[in-house]
């Protein structure tokens, strides 16, 4: 792995020769069918750097990882199941972690990208289906620099839950920096820019007749951050995406993710080996709902553990408390959650380790 760094942090130095703020064009920025890009997952706890400015530092060095990675493919929408709902769609994209999570898109000659809308799995809905066809969605000017910024209106008819509804969005895409990222490994990469994409969007209530069920407005808050070097890749480099879905006041989904073109570091057993003796999950691969945490620790200490899915997103809390010197067992059920790959990650003191767990 150290070698691997290594070639990755020279090749790094071969291209970052002149430091100059980047330019956003369809040519650099648009991918094309069948384009794809590993990422690796960092750690929920990862922060999001502040800095904005001209020629800054974006320091990134402190992410670290679970050992988990998702492909980001671009894709024919016409192979996709909803094609029907996003007809002028050039391209669509989506990840190896949650397949039926895709978003369409169109170019509009060179001058802007639009989004046409997505098509998204939520609980407790099952698939929702945005379609911003009364008003798309401008995803990206062209050309786009640093300082440059815009706001958009976006409108459409979205399904939930089998019903049809309106919903209108805004979106704010602002370039509010530029300067070196620095990631773990010794990567260093300059002339680095910095997009940043805030959005709101809430549908209006929906009725059903029968039985009678009235489900409040959903809204989505979204916020992500994108640091491109178009010259290495039209995919961002590095990219947080953050957000939630309420129905009313109450939210039902919501996540943070860090991901990241290069490897990161592993949160793993050594950061822990001054407080815990062991820790084993059983059964593994579970298939009756019924899971325990057997954790052994040397010292009384302050323990976190969170389900988390393999988009290294929350799923739920297990146990958040203090844990006794010797065993402890700690016990959860998954019997509500669908078969597939998560982690089970527990903090003892702060301090973080990963373990893979299997729900059949």
């Amino acid at each position: 792995m150290k070698k691997l760094y290594t070639l990755l942090t020279l090749a790094i130095g071969f291209t970052t020769v002149a430091i100059a703020q980047p330019t956003l064009t369809a040519a650099n920025y648009v991918t094309a069918i069948n384009d794809n890009q590993l990422y690796y997952i960092a750690d929920t706890n990862s922060v999001i750097n502040p800095t904005i400015g001209a020629n800054v530092i974006f320091n990134y060095n402190g992410l670290r990882g679970y050992g988990m990675t998702q492909n980001q493919y671009i894709i024919d929408p016409t192979t996709t199941t909803y094609t029907g709902d996003f007809p002028s769609a050039n391209y669509a994209d989506t990840s190896t972690a949650l397949a039926t999570n895709i978003r369409y898109t169109e170019l509009v000659s060179t001058d802007s990208l639009i989004n046409l809308g997505f098509v998204a799995n939520v609980p407790p809905y099952g698939d929702v289906i945005a379609r911003y066809n009364y008003n798309p969605e401008i995803a990206m000017k062209f050309p786009f620099n640093y300082g440059d910024t815009y706001n958009d209106i976006y409108s459409g008819n979205f399904t939930i839950a089998t019903q049809n509804t309106d919903g209108n969005g805004t979106v704010t895409v602002s370039a509010d920096a530029w300067g070196q990222l620095q990631l773990p490994g010794g990567v260093v990469i300059d002339s680095v820019l910095r997009v940043r994409t805030v959005e709101y969007v809430v549908t209006d209530t929906i009725t059903i007749v029968f039985p009678p069920v009235t489900i409040p407005p959903v809204t989505i808050d979204g916020e992500s951050i994108n640091y491109y070097k178009p010259s290495i890749s039209k995919f961002p480099l590095l990219s947080y995406v953050g957000g939630s879905i309420k129905q009313g006041t109450t939210v039902v989904d919501s996540n943070k993710t860090f991901i990241s073109q290069y490897p990161l570091f592993n949160v793993g057993v050594e950061e822990l080996e001054s407080s815990f003796i062991d820790m084993n999950l059983f059964p593994n691969p579970s298939n009756n709902g019924n899971v325990t945490l057997a954790l052994e620790v040397e010292k009384n200490s302050e323990v976190k553990v969170i389900l988390m899915n393999n988009l290294g997103q929350n799923v739920k809390t297990i146990f958040n408390g203090n844990a006794n010197k010797g065993l402890n067992n700690i016990n959860f059920n998954t019997e509500n959650l669908s078969s597939g790959i998560y982690f089970v990650t527990t903090y003892i003191n702060g301090s973080g380790v990963a373990k893979k767990f299997i729900i059949q």
